[in-house]
């Protein structure tokens, strides 16, 4: 239970402390690690146009342009927008035109002598209202609408930041599968020549029938793989094609345009792999933080500001007359002036309770700041350990789908010659079929790790821009 007597104290306390409160709210300073370089590579601003691939650039600009996320979060930009007008317009003198025209016939009962007859009253008036923000409730109010306008630009930001990236994985993934289902397609002609082969030999009694049904039970395991593959290729397809925002008949009768392969795509150039100390400040989703911190506070600062009186001044300029055409004279002339306060009392129980919630706001957007700051470091940290991995594994399996790709044709010689049995080459093959597959998807997961390292340092928009854009 609220006790009442402590409520004015309090409301005079709160006066006090917001004596001299202005700017935008900072959330608190962050315990960092320290940083490897002053500043993000600009390479990471528009990073897809470092693989030099223009399908890839062309398919990302056409998600950033059609995108559902994307286009929503627009929105979102576009409804701050109108708020910020109409928190700014509070601030200004409400003034409005108004005229009437009345037909009336006083009662006999109650008129008062000689204004019995029916008359027409002409009235034009000239109404104007303003409310003195002597606490600054309404500059507060509007501080909250900028900041909810800046949190929504960051989540905009945000939202392009990650389609642009899912649109590369994705890309990235197609074209593996691409190449695992042209792998798997070579492999099944190798796979049925052997089986010819084997066959023809079986007929003659040149092989046993153990060859034959190596040779049929190695064409059937790759056989068995290819449609699946194929399947999933069908599946990223459909989906990257929704993530680009096309219609439902570009979905099921289009097809994604490919450019370069993997292998050149992980000939992207490399950028300095640190941790910036900007890093904070190049991150759309911590700035989206900051901006709902900036928020929160404000609203805090509305709502304490409820406490005091509200001052408001009123007037009204115009003309009443019993004709139309003398409204404009100056007999007709009418003019009323006032001035207003008002000062809650009971009503303070509710104030606190709006303050006590908006201060939890306030917390809970403090937390979040924090939380969004430690997830940057985490994120940048494992990208970049990740692109290590990856980058170390590409390296390994390069080096092995060469040494089974020669260990392949040195078993066939051998095999030709005589001095290597079918089993030796049905070994070889399998192993040569597994590295290559296998150097496939480490060239995926290298290109797939760097895009995530462009996405952790902040990559994907221009946070320069975006500032000017809310000053």
């Amino acid at each position: 239970m609220t006790n009442f007597k402590y409520l004015v104290p309090t409301a005079l306390a709160a006066a006090l402390a917001l004596t001299g409160c202005a700017g935008v709210a900072q959330p608190p300073k962050q315990d960092l690690p320290t940083a490897q370089s002053e500043t993000t590579s600009p390479l990471v601003d528009e990073w897809w146009r470092n693989f030099n691939d223009p399908t890839l650039t062309t398919l990302v600009e056409e998600a950033l342009a059609h995108n559902a996320n994307v286009l929503t979060a627009a929105q979102n930009v576009t409804q701050s927008e109108s708020a910020l007008r109409e928190a700014t317009v509070a601030l200004l003198p409400q003034v409005g035109l108004n005229g009437a025209v009345e037909r009336q016939k006083p009662s006999q009962q109650t008129s008062l002598p000689g204004q019995t007859a029916t008359v027409t009253i002409y009235q034009a008036n000239v109404a104007a209202s303003y409310e003195v923000d002597l606490w600054g409730r309404l500059w507060k109010a509007r501080d909250a609408a900028k900041a909810q306008l800046a949190a929504t630009q960051y989540a905009r930001e945000v939202s392009r930041s990650a389609v642009a990236a899912q649109t590369a994985k994705s890309y990235f993934a197609l074209l593996g599968l691409d190449a695992d289902v042209a792998l798997l397609t070579q492999t099944l002609a190798t796979r049925d020549d052997a089986l010819s082969l084997q066959k023809k030999r079986y007929a003659v009694g040149a092989s046993g029938e153990f060859e034959l049904k190596q040779a049929e039970a190695e064409r059937a395991a790759v056989a068995a793989q290819l449609p699946t593959t194929i399947a999933a290729q069908t599946q990223a397809e459909a989906a990257l094609s929704v993530l680009l925002g096309r219609s439902p008949r570009e979905v099921v009768e289009g097809q994604v345009q490919r450019g370069q392969g993997l292998e050149a795509l992980a000939n992207a150039p490399e950028i300095p792999l640190s941790l910036p100390a900007d890093l904070l400040t190049r991150r759309p989703d911590v700035e989206l933080a900051a901006a709902q911190f900036a928020q929160a506070d404000a609203s805090l600062s509305e709502a304490r500001r409820r406490f005091f009186p509200d001052i408001s001044l009123s007037g009204l300029f115009g003309g009443q007359s019993l004709t139309a055409g003398s409204l404009l004279k100056s007999s007709a002339r009418t003019w009323t002036a006032g001035a207003a306060i008002a000062q809650p009392i009971v009503g303070l129980a509710s104030i606190e309770a709006e303050v006590e919630a908006a201060k939890a706001s306030r917390n809970q957007a403090e937390i979040a700041y924090a939380q969004a700051a430690r997830s940057a470091y985490a994120d940048a940290k494992s990208a970049l350990a990740a692109h290590q991995l990856t980058t170390d594994a590409l390296t390994a399996t390069t080096l092995r789908a060469q040494d089974e790709s020669r260990i392949r044709e040195l078993v066939n010689t051998r095999y030709k010659a005589g001095t290597a049995s079918y089993l030796d080459l049905i070994n070889a093959e399998r192993d040569r079929l597994a590295a290559e597959r296998d150097h496939v998807d480490a060239l995926r997961d290298r290109v797939t790790a760097l895009v995530s390292v462009y996405q952790a340092l902040g990559g994907g928009w221009q946070p320069v821009a975006l500032n000017d854009r809310m000053k």
